[in-house]
């Protein structure tokens, strides 16, 4: 049962959202969520999809005030959710909590629901006119199916509370919409999120294939920090800001990691093969199809080298392969995807 919430409190900073978008695109992901009302990089805005709790005092409530910090309160605790939870997860050595994992609504969280709903109606206006609104959903995938279709039910009714027409797009799909408009829509758009890696693969905007794989940048950091024991937060703050997967490392962070960036992208590109050899009708495609890669976890140095490298090793593709490609800004392109998908059902 999801903890129920007595008082809140909101910095200045947390003021409603009062543009009018017409369209939106919600990228609703493990790490971070990212609203956009355009196609270009610089009209889209983030959150990171976290948050983490302290006990409620009115001296820690004033430090917050003072540093303009977003929280909620109930009778117990504190909710420190959104951007500010990375500073304060530093801060108080701690890992922070996810409302999601493995890209669903995280079940041993009672608080996911709830901070979800919060850090979207930080991005999210809402909506007067019935404004179409297409939000990311996970392909299918080992134990996937059940959860997905609670997940996308609950996200569905509360973005129709705020007023949207509100419309579920795989998340391999939104990648192709916002990489692959020159190519008709036609390639295969790839999601390495950080709860699961989802591939869409698109004839002229039509879903041939689609599916997900439950690994991305959660299963590689808690498993390097397993094996290393280290924590979380320091395993993905060194992958952020260091790691080369162009370079085999010569510390032991940097060598776990490729060991386990290669596990997730073998298993990613396996399961692709597998998927093209099992069907059975394919549309007849006379060119190469290119392949974008989109997503926080395919960032670091040298994933691009290390992906295209790893998807050609295995021998012949069961179809010809076009160039391979990183998205223009890969943390908005799944939003920009979904932007694009809202207007057109508005035209």
């Amino acid at each position: 049962m999801e903890e129920r919430i007595e008082t809140s409190a909101t910095s200045k900073s947390d003021a409603a959202v009062t543009a009018k978008p017409g369209a939106l695109g919600l990228d609703i992901g493990t790490s971070r969520i990212v609203a956009a009302n355009s196609t270009y990089d610089q009209e889209t805005r983030s959150q990171l999809n976290a948050f983490i709790s302290m006990p409620a005092s009115e001296m820690a409530e004033n430090v917050l005030k003072q540093r303009n910090i977003v929280y909620e309160k109930n009778c117990e605790n504190l909710y420190v959710y959104g951007n500010d939870t990375d500073f304060f997860a530093s801060f108080l050595d701690t890992d922070m909590r996810r409302p999601m994992q493995y890209g669903l609504l995280n079940s041993k969280e009672q608080m996911s629901q709830h901070i979800i709903q919060l850090i979207v109606k930080r991005l999210v206006p809402q909506s007067r006119k019935a404004d179409v609104l297409c939000f990311s959903v996970p392909g299918r995938g080992e134990t996937v199916e059940g959860n997905l279709v609670y997940h996308e039910a609950v996200l569905k009714s509360f973005l129709q509370s705020l007023g949207y027409q509100a419309k579920p797009l795989n998340e391999g799909m939104a990648v192709v919409y916002s990489e692959l408009k020159n190519e008709n829509f036609t390639g295969i758009g790839i999601s390495c999120g950080g709860g699961m890696c989802n591939v869409a693969v698109s004839f002229m905007a039509m879903p041939v294939i689609t599916f997900s794989v439950p690994r991305g940048g959660d299963y590689i950091d808690t498993n390097v920090a397993a094996v290393l024991n280290e924590t979380p937060s320091r395993v993905r703050l060194f992958k952020e800001e260091k790691l080369d997967l162009g370079r085999p490392g010569d510390d032991d962070l940097s060598r776990a990691l490729n060991i386990y960036y290669d596990d997730v992208l073998q298993t990613l590109i396996d399961k692709l093969r597998m998927e093209f050899r099992a069907q059975s009708q394919l549309p007849r495609i006379d060119r190469p199809m290119p392949v974008v890669v989109a997503g926080g976890s395919s960032m670091p140095d040298g994933f691009l080298k290390k992906f295209e490298g790893m998807l050609h090793a295995g021998g012949e593709f069961p179809i010809q392969l076009a160039d391979v490609r990183m998205a223009k800004d890969p943390l908005t392109a799944t939003a920009r995807g979904c932007y694009i998908a809202a207007m057109s059902e508005i035209k």
